[in-house]
């Protein structure tokens, strides 16, 4: 993984763990958020990141730290 997507891979842990309330998000029953509501809300707050390098950065891990939803809208921290 390139320094950009390990950056955002330590955003996503942060916001998927700790704080989706500090860009305005809240986690649903099942611990996911919206994909193109994180990208949108990110982008907003000064975090510029895609939804493909989210996917890029969800099938990065090895053992994998995030899960995308089974039609992919959703991710959420394992």
């Amino acid at each position: 993984m390139n320094k950009r997507l390990t950056k955002i891979s330590k955003y996503l842990a942060f916001i998927l763990r700790h704080e989706p309330q500090s860009i305005g998000l809240k986690l649903d029953a099942e611990g996911y958020l919206n994909v193109d509501e994180l990208v949108g809300k990110s982008n907003a707050t000064g975090k510029s990141i895609t939804r493909e390098q989210v996917q890029q950065v969800v099938a990065g891990h090895e053992p994998p730290i995030f899960a995308l939803s089974e039609d992919g809208s959703r991710i959420r921290a394992v």
